[in-house]
């Protein structure tokens, strides 16, 4: 088990395969076992760094508050642990408004920077007021316990297609058994639903000059996807890519398809290529 002590806090991370640096920021309740689906292949081209964030899995759950930008001063301080000047960083959901966080406030470690279902936050976003009523229901009626398994049935299938959801998909498997292995602490969770309910970077979307990717899943019923045509519209030098079909979990459910995407992105990025003109979606998903 690997761990650092950074921002008062021990953090549990892994190491996945050889080249440039690729950090991984998970989102809600998840941890870094919740990769697996992408891990393989992203670990062929690159050096892939995933971790638990605060609140979650084997890193350490103190009580709150938690905010996106105090997760972003985690994420700072394991590059600084690892010796990690800079790195790619690609953030999924909550991840992605830590990832924001990063970019904004250490935009020096940051190389291509990928954002995954997310939201800017704040009163501008998309769905603001439905996001936030769904963390207000999940602490009302989870009464500072853990999910039962009726909530989790239902979550589940905000995340995930039908079709997954029928044929038991492998990597459905794996994202429930990551859960299962190393369990969210209850305020833990509470205190990244806050977090997520208190982020705001929209006005600071514009301070982003690395090249950028944008990408959601068309059918998402957790973070309105019109958020992703907003990150892309603000953020200078983004271009977006739509998963048709797909909800929140589109990045597990479909890792070939999305890391093609993301490897292919990194190398255009690498080269000085510039971004796509327009939103383009995705076939195949």
């Amino acid at each position: 088990m690997s761990t650092v002590h950074v921002n008062g806090i021990d953090l549990y991370y892994e190491e996945h395969g050889e080249g440039e640096p690729l950090l991984l920021i998970m989102g809600w309740g998840g941890n870094a076992a919740t990769w697996k689906p992408q891990l393989p292949g992203l670990a062929e081209r690159f050096r892939v760094i995933v971790f638990d964030n605060r609140g979650v899995g084997r890193s350490s759950a103190p009580e709150g508050p938690y905010s996106t930008p105090q997760m972003a001063e985690d994420t700072a301080g394991l590059l600084d642990a690892l010796q990690v000047p800079r790195a790619h960083v690609f953030g999924i959901s909550m991840g992605g408004m830590v990832a924001q966080e990063l970019a904004v406030r250490h935009p020096e470690r940051l190389d291509a920077l990928i954002l995954g279902c997310t939201t800017p936050g704040g009163r501008w976003a998309a769905g603001f007021r439905e996001l936030q009523l769904d963390i207000q229901q999940f602490e009302q009626e989870t009464s500072g316990e853990v999910p039962d398994t009726a909530w989790f049935s239902e979550f589940l299938k905000r995340l995930w297609t039908d079709h997954a959801l029928a044929k038991s998909d492998t990597h459905l498997q794996d994202f429930v058994l990551s859960l299962i292995r190393f369990p969210p602490t209850p305020h833990g969770l509470r205190n990244q639903a806050q977090a997520i309910s208190l982020h705001d970077a929209y006005s600071r979307l514009p301070e982003i000059e690395h090249p950028t990717l944008v990408l959601t899943g068309d059918k998402d019923q957790l973070i309105d996807f019109e958020n992703s045509f907003i990150l892309a519209g603000r953020i200078p030098r983004a271009e977006l890519r739509i998963f048709p079909g797909l909800k929140h979990a589109f990045h597990l459910e479909q890792p070939e398809l999305v890391n093609a995407v993301i490897i292919d992105f990194i190398e255009r990025a690498r080269r000085g290529q510039p971004a796509a003109a327009a939103p383009v979606p995705l076939a195949g998903a």
